[in-house]
């Protein structure tokens, strides 16, 4: 490949990229993605995938090209699928357009596909050629890369907080430490997500909607942790008002106030084991990854943040900092982690911030910097 068709290359699928970004937080539990249809130069055609059930960005970018599509090169993010979902196998489509060949950044990842499609485009004639910007599309579509690979939801860690990492006064007063404009980037968060998950003491002291409001036809799953059924029936939480679910996690047996709070419509108890401080958070999140959500914000409280932290089985991070300090005394962001010492602390890696009214959001990765590249390369 010469330095000026990869350029070319690069253009095509860096429009594809954004493309995808148009379903965000729509599309799961399938990953995003965009095409585009070009012949001799000039785009024909392009597609995203607009919601889980509607077809997918090469059903779209094809059916706008017709007949045009002969001849022509299919850019797409990811790997076009092979497997039957919701709608009929991509490739069969794209074979069946005459395209000549498929530029991609990265193999589907997905068991069902990881490779198949790109070999059964080549069987039919069709050149592959994928690999470029692979790292920004694995990125892109790192809730889905590791649900497929792991079984588990990819967890973000999200916190309104003070200078000195306070998010709530001693007497527990929250409302408001950030801005407007961080509390409506918050809800873009949330509606990026498929579950929001909280604490039962955040469900006590705020009676939260838990919903992403900003984001009207969002649905999200409500998840909280709440090991002694403490939830009240009239908690709003429960409300079920955007049409998602409340999963109500407890280690306690079955009772009356199980049998009551599961009167609401939309709501289940689910019981898991105990920990030491505790939910078994790995029982928990193994049982959302069982339910195909792929991605779950961590709002808090402090001790629900920390806890975690503790177990490892967060991915990212989210951070609203306002320029406030509360002092001593004060509620702490990761109140339910205690590093022994500084080799012990967690890292943030890949972490960036940027101005949000007058806050500062930082957000960053958890864990090993290179997770979701290996999956999205597993056959290279």
């Amino acid at each position: 490949m010469s330095e000026g068709d990869e350029a070319i290359h690069r253009h095509y699928l860096a429009a594809c990229l954004e493309l995808a970004r148009h379903g965000e937080g729509r599309t799961s539990p399938n990953p995003m993605v965009g095409a585009m249809v070009v012949k001799e130069g000039r785009i024909l055609s392009q597609g995203f995938h607009r919601r889980a059930g509607d077809p997918h960005a090469e059903i779209e970018a094809l059916a706008a090209a017709g007949e045009a599509a002969r001849g022509a090169v299919l850019y797409v993010n990811l790997e076009p699928c092979v497997h039957h979902g919701l709608t009929p196998p991509c490739v069969e489509a794209v074979i069946r357009s005459g395209v000549h060949r498929v530029v991609a950044c990265m193999l589907d990842p997905d068991p069902r596909v990881n490779g198949r499609g790109f070999e059964r485009l080549r069987g039919a004639g069709v050149e592959i050629l994928y690999g470029l910007l692979r790292d920004e599309a694995a990125r892109l579509n790192e809730k889905f890369v590791k649900f497929v690979t792991t079984g588990r939801p990819f967890v973000t860690l999200k916190a309104g907080m003070t200078l000195d990492g306070r998010i709530a006064t001693a007497a527990g007063e929250s409302r408001w430490i950030t801005s407007p404009e961080a509390r409506t980037e918050a809800h873009r968060l949330r509606a990026a997500h498929d579950a929001i998950l909280v604490g039962v003491g955040t469900i006590l002291a705020d009676d939260p909607r838990l919903t992403a409001r900003a984001w009207p036809g969002k649905s999200l799953v409500r998840v909280i942790l709440d090991s002694r059924l403490r939830t009240p029936t009239g908690a709003r939480a429960l409300s079920g008002e955007d049409g998602g679910k409340t999963l109500i996690y407890t280690g306690t047996g079955k009772g009356p106030q199980h049998h009551v709070l599961e009167k609401r419509a939309g709501v289940e108890v689910v019981e898991v084991a105990g920990a030491e401080t505790g939910l078994d958070l790995e029982a928990v999140f193994t049982d959302l990854g069982k339910r195909r959500i792929l991605s779950v914000l961590v709002e808090g409280g402090g001790g629900v943040l920390g806890s975690v932290l503790r177990s490892r089985s967060a991915d990212a991070v989210a951070l609203f900092i306002a320029p406030k300090i509360l002092g001593g005394g004060s509620k702490g962001v990761f109140d339910g982690f205690a590093a022994a010492g500084l080799s012990d602390a967690e890292s943030i890696h890949e972490w960036s911030w940027r101005p949000v009214g007058e806050d500062l959001l930082v957000e960053g990765r958890l864990g090993s910097p290179d997770t979701a590249r290996a999956a999205a390369c597993s056959l290279d």
